[in-house]
C-alpha cells in the first residue's frame, strides 16, 4: 500500500505538469480504476482535479484495463499503440481518457521545472529519438529477416513470384467464369 500511494504521488506530481490530461481525468472524478500489470497492480481514485489517490481495498473498480507481459515490455520501448491490445472490463470511457492521458505525455514539460527548459528540451529530444531509432530498427531486422527467409533459406517466396501467383490465380479466376457462363448459356439452349 506504502508503494502504491508513493507512486500515485509521484505521478500527481508529473500530471501537475500536464493541464490537459489533468483536466481529461477530472472529468470522472469519483470513479476508479485499476491497471493490473504482470506482477501486480495498481487501483487508484480519482478526486476532484483530477487527482489520483489510492482506491479502498473494498472497492470494485469502475474500469479494470489489463496488460501483459508483452504489452508492458513495448511501452517500456516506446510503442504508443501498444495500449490498444490492453484488454479493458467495465467503463471504456474512462479507460479511454487514462489511456489518452498517459499516451499524450509530454516530457519536455514535465521535466522543465526539474532540469530547466533546454535540459528537459534535449531529454524529449533523445526520447522520441530513441523511438525513431526502436521504429527504424525494427524496419531493418524485419526486412533481413525477410531477405533471409527468401533468399537463404527459401522459406518464403520472393515478391515477383507472388504476384506471378497472384496474376495466374486471377487468370484462372476469369477463365472459370467464362466457362461457368457458357455452361449456363448451354444448359439454358439444352433446356428450351
Amino acid at each position: 500500500m506504502f508503494a502504491e500511494a508513493t507512486f500515485l504521488s509521484l505521478l500527481n506530481r508529473l500530471l501537475d505538469t500536464q493541464p490537459g490530461a489533468r483536466a481529461r481525468l477530472a472529468g470522472h472524478a469519483g470513479k476508479t480504476a485499476r491497471i493490473d500489470l504482470p506482477l501486480g497492480g495498481l487501483s487508484f481514485s480519482l478526486a476532484e482535479g483530477g487527482l489520483l489517490s489510492p482506491a479502498a481495498a473494498d472497492i470494485v473498480p469502475d474500469t479494470t484495463i489489463r496488460l501483459s507481459a508483452d504489452l508492458l515490455m513495448r511501452l517500456v520501448l516506446g510503442d504508443r499503440t501498444a495500449l490498444k491490445g490492453a484488454g479493458v472490463h467495465g467503463d471504456g470511457l474512462l479507460a479511454a481518457d487514462i489511456s489518452t492521458a498517459l499516451d499524450g505525455f509530454d516530457w519536455a514539460l514535465a521535466l522543465r521545472p526539474v532540469v530547466g527548459d533546454i535540459a528537459a528540451a534535449r531529454a524529449d529530444q533523445a526520447i522520441a529519438g530513441f523511438g525513431a531509432w526502436r521504429e527504424k530498427a525494427h524496419e531493418a531486422i524485419g526486412r533481413s529477416l525477410a531477405e533471409y527467409g527468401v533468399h537463404e533459406a527459401n522459406m518464403l517466396a520472393s515478391r515477383p513470384a507472388v504476384d506471378r501467383f497472384v496474376a495466374e490465380v486471377d487468370t484462372l479466376r476469369d477463365d472459370v467464369a467464362r466457362v461457368e457462363a457458357r455452361l449456363a448459356l448451354l444448359e439454358a439452349r439444352r433446356i428450351d
